[in-house]
C-alpha cells in the first residue's frame, strides 16, 4: 500500500522513497525499512564531527607537474644580478655626464678669451671657473668684443672705462687705463 502524504507532517511523498524530504520520517513500505537506509537525524552541538578528507589533494600543482621546479634562491640571485646592473649603469652615466660637462666648460672658456691676450689667472673650483686676462687693445674695442661676442642679458657702465657685462653662461668686468685693458671672466657652470 503505498502512501502519498506524511504521517507525521503531511507532506507530500516522492513515489519509491524510504524516507519524508520535509521532516526526514520513515515511511514504512511493505512493513519493513531497507537496511541500508537510515532515518534523517540532525545533530546537537558536541556530537557533531568535522569533515575530514580521507585523501587530501593539494590545491596547486607541484613541482615538476606541468613546469620545472624553480630553485628558492635563483630568484633572489636573478634580483641582486639587475640590481647590480642598474647601480653600475647609473655610475658610468654619472661619469660619462661629468666628463661631458667639464669638457663644454673648457670650449666655453676658450671660445670667451679674447685673441691676443695673455692669461693671468685660471681658477676652477665648484664647477665654475675665473680667468684673468690682459691686453694691450683698447678698452672700447674690447668692450665691442664681448659685447658681440657674448651677448648679454645685462651691462652696467659703473665708469667711462669699466663696465660689467652678464650672460647666460658667464660675467664679465672689463677694466681699462691707459696702458693696458684687463678682463676677468666668471664662468657659470
Amino acid at each position: 500500500m503505498d502512501q502519498h502524504v506524511c504521517r507525521q507532517c503531511g507532506a507530500e511523498l516522492v513515489p519509491e522513497t524510504n524516507f519524508c524530504r520535509k521532516c526526514g520520517a520513515a515511511i514504512p513500505t511493505s512493513g519493513s525499512l531497507i537496511d541500508q537506509e537510515k532515518t534523517t537525524t540532525l545533530f546537537e552541538g558536541a556530537e557533531t564531527a568535522a569533515t575530514q578528507r580521507f585523501d587530501p589533494r593539494p590545491t596547486a600543482p607541484e613541482p615538476g607537474f606541468g613546469s620545472p621546479a624553480k630553485k628558492p634562491g635563483l630568484n633572489r640571485l636573478i634580483l641582486s644580478g639587475v640590481i647590480l646592473l642598474i647601480v653600475l649603469a647609473g655610475i658610468v652615466s654619472t661619469v660619462a655626464v661629468v666628463k661631458i660637462r667639464n669638457r663644454s666648460h673648457v670650449a666655453s672658456v676658450d671660445s670667451l678669451l679674447y685673441p691676443g691676450s695673455t692669461k693671468t689667472m685660471d681658477i676652477a673650483a665648484g664647477g665654475g671657473r675665473a680667468v684673468s686676462l690682459e691686453t694691450s687693445d683698447s678698452f672700447e674695442k674690447v668692450s665691442r668684443w664681448y659685447q658681440a661676442t657674448i651677448k648679454p642679458e645685462k651691462t652696467v657702465q659703473l665708469t667711462d672705462r669699466s663696465v660689467v657685462m652678464k650672460g647666460d653662461t658667464a660675467t664679465v668686468t672689463i677694466i681699462g687705463d691707459d696702458i693696458k685693458t684687463k678682463v676677468l671672466l666668471k664662468i657659470i657652470p
